[in-house]
């Protein structure tokens, strides 16, 4: 049996955590132990400019909006997984990303014995360096391509290309490997690592700001620098073209893309007292500020950088919360599954310290605890979606769980 502890030193400093209480690991009754999030707390900020305070009319008139109340089914456990995917049209196989940089396999209910793909000889995993996450090619079925995201043996960000075995489907071909995008990291947090194709064909990366605490270098904001920055890959092109899409992000762990509208959904963690969800709506052109490290959600966290930005032309964050209901905030995805219909339309995230599990119908829905998910599972260290658009929850403790009806 794997050793849980080795797991829960890892996972107190996975995703940036601002809380100092989380440096010593939650427990495996921390959730349980936290109260429950107050219904229907108002969202502050938005996607308007210059409106901290945005949508309340919205909001109102979604408050009466309350999602079902779900199941969570055991798929098995893992050694510290950090992501759960599936290609693009493939019902029968989900991959689960292990930190120590393994991708495993789950065909038809069972877990295949050989792993996918094992680059744990390439992958620093310490903290919150490791194997952070894969995507999968729209064009997958013909060219057999995926991408990974890993912190490599001197600690920096590497996106690299693989293909899966033509004789094979269920290993990939390790002499494949193409480095994509090489980013130096100047500390060993806020990695970022999340990979999501968006609705263009283009891939986007999610980088963190560098580490340390508080952006000291103030990379977030510096436009020379890729650190604290969604960037946009055109993969089809050589070489790969690297575009800036937002900058002012703190450590975005976990975003997605809404597969009926294309809009894009940012979990981006914060520093010592705020979380937030950021929104931006589909088609939105390159160039969105997120704020930090001027702001820590609607809230100056550094005053002389805040004085330098234009308020009116951030983008305000459409959900925050502080530190009486979590420490770090995990991204998750819009339920556009067909096994419960109630569900869908609304975005699921969640609080890797507390372990709520939250949904909100909208950016300007209000933000309502998730009945039968929310507190029941610790180290929530992301959401996973398959083929069909149905919902895990991934424990970087070792469990991965469907969502399902109760």
């Amino acid at each position: 049996m794997r050793s849980f502890i080795v797991m829960i030193v890892g996972a107190a400093v996975l995703v940036g955590l601002g809380a100092l209480v989380l440096l010593q690991g939650p427990s495996p009754t921390t959730a349980a132990s936290i109260p429950m999030p107050t219904a229907g707390s108002k969202p502050a900020g938005g996607e308007t400019p210059g409106a901290p305070a945005r949508a309340t009319s919205t909001a109102a008139a979604s408050a009466v909006t309350r999602p079902p109340a779900v199941s969570l089914k055991p798929m098995g456990t893992f050694d510290q997984p950090v992501y759960l995917t599936s290609p693009p049209g493939d019902t029968s196989r989900l991959f689960v990303v292990e930190k120590m940089g393994r991708i495993r396999i789950v065909k038809n209910g069972s877990e295949l014995a050989t792993p996918f793909l094992d680059i744990s000889r390439l992958v620093s995993s310490d903290g919150e360096q490791g194997l952070l996450s894969m995507a999968f090619d729209p064009r997958f079925a013909t060219n057999r391509r995926f991408y990974v995201n890993y912190t490599n043996v001197a600690g920096d960000t590497r996106v690299v290309r693989y293909q899966a075995s033509s004789a094979d489907p269920d290993i990939a071909a390790p002499s494949s490997a193409k480095v994509l995008l090489r980013v130096d990291q100047p500390y060993a947090n806020h990695n970022g690592g999340q990979l999501q194709f968006g609705p263009g064909g283009l891939l986007f990366v999610g980088m963190g700001d560098g580490g340390s605490g508080g952006d000291p270098q103030r990379r977030a904001q510096d436009p020379r620098s890729r650190l604290g920055k969604l960037l946009r890959l055109n993969v089809n092109v050589s070489p790969v073209r690297v575009t800036t899409y937002a900058k002012g992000l703190r450590n975005p762990w976990r975003f997605s893309f809404d597969r009926s509208t294309g809009a894009l959904w940012i979990g981006d963690v914060g520093q010592n007292a705020y979380e937030e969800i950021d929104y931006l709506r589909a088609g939105r052109p390159a160039g969105a500020n997120l704020g930090w490290n001027g702001y820590e959600g609607t809230h100056v966290y550094d005053a002389q950088v805040a004085a330098k930005l234009n308020k009116a032309s951030l983008t305000w964050p459409v959900a925050q919360y502080g530190r009486e209901l979590g420490s770090s905030v995990t991204g998750g995805y819009v339920y556009r599954g067909s096994a419960i219909p109630a569900l869908r339309g609304f975005y699921l995230f969640a609080d890797f310290g507390s372990g709520h599990v939250w949904a909100k119908k909208g950016p300007g829905g209000a933000r309502r605890a998730l009945s039968g998910a929310d507190g029941q599972v610790t180290l929530v260290a992301s959401f996973g979606q398959d083929a069909r658009g149905e919902l895990y929850i991934v424990s970087l403790g070792g469990p991965v769980y469907k969502i399902v009806a109760p």
